[in-house]
This record gives structure tokens, C-alpha cells and sequence, in this order.
């Protein structure tokens, strides 16, 4: 553990948990360590390309597809993928070896209820989490699972064989959260009832739950450590409702409205230097509020005057906040005030959440291209990189090399020298 974490710890500003270092190989979960997006110190490239190899350490073709994100831990890379055959479905778990690429084991636990969902995605829609001895995966249709890190098969979850089927319109997207005590989700459809549910880590079944309003909600809750104290935010309902992530009462609300859809939100609300930054509902103007002790309700700083992105997250990153819209513009705010210093267009429809590491944002779109932007004021795009096919995924930012997912393949990019 690094000096800088231990005083933190020292001072009770962050819990043994949050404090520990993880590994520069790691991204364990959806967004990574911090669920913010940003690795910093590291030796990424700024330039690649599938057509000829360019800075391509190894790739491999997924079976099925899926738009889940890849997470890493030590030397093991997992992702989940949707395999059809003959008009029969298949939710596969995959691990890959770090450094190769090789398959080192898939498992498929059987598909339960199915789902509709809509054609840019399918059941492979939520981002794994994984520690030091265990991987959890999500499904589209509520399927929940959890594997050792080797493959065996612990526990499966089912949720629509405990609630009513709400046949979801778009299927079922936020990504696993894991407590100390819980693994979290958010059980949130339009025709309820609708809880934000703790699932025991050792069986999987439901610890707990707590009552929430009708909505659909399909953002990823956001763990934050501040002024001593360990919040669960929980974005939906037109709100963004803060638990005690110990005890699970809730805290506060923040946001306002109500109605039969109860704003439906797909992009997570992200955290930096006191400040979280977060949508209300799907085509909502951005929010900044900053985050005080003693269970109080946040303090609001600003609200963007126009509308932010619809399904890429928010990135917070060197004092400035930057929203990806699903149009393909990429919009840099003042991370304190708002002020607006650009809205550029990067091209084509952009659904995946931006990455940031060592002055540089990186942001893709659905033809398979990735836009490197220097971060900052001011735009200046250094590069623009294919790897020719559709990435709705996330990536993740392992060591000096980026695990990139498309809809089919695995890809590892990275310097020639680096390892």
C-alpha cells in the first residue's frame, strides 16, 4: 500500500477496503478500481489498427457476441458472450489467459427466462466483477452467477423465478457492485415492485432488500468513500438515491419529477474530488453535486444548459468533466462551475464510456473507431484508430495495454516493447 493510502486510512477518510492498492494489472469491475474510467502512469497507445496488426498483441474471436465489458485480475481476463444455435440461446462466461490471449475456460449455467432486448444489444450486457477469489456475472435477463476464479460454478441466482416478470422491454443492463457484506444490484422496471437488492456473497441468496419507487433503471450503482463514511448511489426515478453502504438505510435523495417511466437512465453517475457528477434520467441535463459528511444531502454546484448523453457514461478527469453524447459529440465542461469550453464532433453513433489516462481520453463509436483527444480546454485529436468492427463495450486498462471488446473479439493492444 502506497504512503498516500496509508495516511488516508490513518486520518479514517477511507475504509482498509478502498485503500488498498490494486495491482496496475487489474480492472475489476465495470468503468475499473475506481468506476470512474482513469488509470494513470501508464504507456498506452496512442495509435492501432486491426488491418494491419499495428500495435495488436494478440485478439481472439469471441463465440456469440455480447456488449459486456472485459475485466481483468492478475494474469486472468474475463467476459460474458451470448451464443445462439439453432434458435437456442447460451450465456457463456469466458476466461482468457492475460499475456496470450489462449482460452483457459468457459462455462455456461443455462439460460433461464428469456428477454427481450433491443437490436444494438443482447442478454451479454453486464460487466463481470471480480476479486481476489471470485467472478460474479450479470445477464440481460436477470440471471445472476458466481464462479470461482478458476471456473467452478459456486451458486446461480435467478431473479424472475423470485418476482414477477416484468418482460422488460430492453432487458436487464446495471453491472454487479460488491460490498463487504453483499453483492448489489438494482432491481428496477416499470411495473414493479422494485428494490435495490444485497445477494449473499457465499450463496447467493437475497440478504436483503430495500423497497425502491417504480422505474426502469439501468445504470450501474457507484460506491463512493468520503468524509469517513461509504455511500451506495443509486441513479433512477428521477433521482439519485444514497444509501449507508453498511447498514443499507437510505441516506437522501437527491433530483425531483415522477410519472409512469419514472426516467429511465442508462448512463452511471460518476465521482471526483468531492463531486459527483450524474444525469436524472435519459435525456437530462448534467448535474454536479458535492457530497458531505454525517449522512447529509449533497450540496448542488451546477447544471449544464443543455442535455447530456443518453448511454455512454460520464468521465471526470483532471478537473473536467467530459460527456460523450450518442450522436458522436464529445463535450468538455469545467468540472466546478459548469462553463462549457468545447462541444466537438468526433463521428458516428457513440454508445461505449470514455477511458482517460496520462492527459489523453479515449473515446469510441459503433463503426469500431477510437478517437484520441488530449485532454484539456481546448481540442486537439492526435489520433484516430479502427479495429473494424462495433464496440459498444467499455474498455479495460491492464498494465501499458488496453483489453478492447468488439461485438465478436478480444483485443490486445499495446507498444511492441511493452510487458
Amino acid at each position: 500500500m502506497k504512503r498516500s493510502a496509508l495516511l488516508l486510512l490513518a486520518l479514517g477518510l477511507v475504509s482498509p477496503l478502498l485503500a488498498t492498492d490494486t495491482p496496475d494489472r487489474d480492472w475489476p469491475r465495470w468503468r475499473g478500481p475506481r468506476a470512474d474510467g482513469v488509470a494513470e502512469n501508464r504507456k498506452l497507445p496512442l495509435e492501432w489498427s486491426a488491418a494491419d496488426g499495428k500495435n495488436v498483441r494478440w485478439t481472439v474471436k469471441l463465440p456469440g457476441w455480447g456488449t459486456s465489458s472485459p475485466v481483468v485480475r492478475g494474469d486472468r481476463v474475463f467476459v460474458t458472450t451470448q451464443v445462439e444455435e439453432d434458435g437456442k440461446k447460451s450465456l457463456l462466461t469466458l476466461c482468457f489467459d492475460r499475456a496470450t490471449g489462449r482460452e483457459r475456460w468457459r462455462h455456461d449455467f443455462g439460460l433461464g427466462a428469456n428477454q427481450r432486448t433491443h437490436k444494438k444489444s443482447n442478454l451479454a450486457v453486464n460487466t463481470p466483477s471480480v476479486t481476489d477469489d471470485a467472478v460474479y456475472v450479470a445477464f440481460g435477463n436477470a440471471d445472476i452467477a458466481r464462479y470461482t476464479l478458476d471456473g467452478q460454478l459456486v451458486w446461480v441466482t435467478r431473479y424472475l423465478e423470485k418476482f414477477p416478470d416484468p418482460k422488460m422491454a430492453w432487458g436487464y443492463a446495471p453491472s454487479p457492485v460488491v460490498l463487504d457484506d453483499a453483492i448489489v444490484f438494482a432491481w428496477d422496471h416499470h411495473t414493479g415492485p422494485c428494490f435495490l437488492i444485497g445477494l449473499d456473497p457465499k450463496t447467493g441468496a437475497i440478504a436483503w432488500q430495500e423497497p425502491r419507487p417504480i422505474g426502469t433503471a439501468h445504470a450501474t450503482p457507484l460506491l463512493v468513500e468520503h468524509h469517513g463514511q461509504r455511500d451506495l448511489l443509486v441513479s433512477g426515478k428521477n433521482r439519485l438515491t444514497a444509501f449507508d453502504a453498511r447498514t443499507h438505510a437510505e441516506r437522501w435523495q437527491y433530483g425531483y419529477g415522477s410519472g409512469p417511466f419514472n426516467g429511465e437512465i442508462i448512463s452511471s453517475a460518476v465521482y471526483g474530488d468531492g463531486i459527483v457528477y450524474l444525469h436524472l434520467w435519459r435525456q437530462s441535463r448534467i448535474h454536479a453535486i458535492r457530497l458531505r459528511g454525517n449522512g447529509q444531502p449533497p450540496e448542488e454546484l451546477w447544471e449544464s444548459e443543455r442535455p447530456g448523453a443518453v448511454e455512454p457514461s460520464l468521465l471526470y478527469y483532471r478537473g473536467l468533466l467530459y460527456a460523450l453524447l450518442d450522436n458522436g459529440v464529445l463535450v468538455c465542461l469545467d468540472g466546478l462551475t459548469g462553463q462549457e469550453y468545447y462541444r466537438e464532433r468526433l463521428g458516428g453513433e457513440c454508445n461505449s464510456s470514455p477511458v482517460a489516462s496520462d492527459g489523453r481520453i479515449y473515446a469510441s463509436n459503433i463503426e469500431g473507431k477510437t478517437f484520441v483527444v488530449q485532454a484539456g480546454k481546448t481540442f486537439a485529436l492526435l489520433a484516430t484508430n479502427s479495429l473494424g468492427e462495433r464496440i459498444t463495450a467499455s474498455p479495460a486498462i491492464s498494465g501499458d495495454e488496453f483489453i478492447y471488446r468488439t461485438d465478436s473479439q478480444l483485443f490486445c493492444l499495446g507498444h511492441a516493447t511493452a510487458r
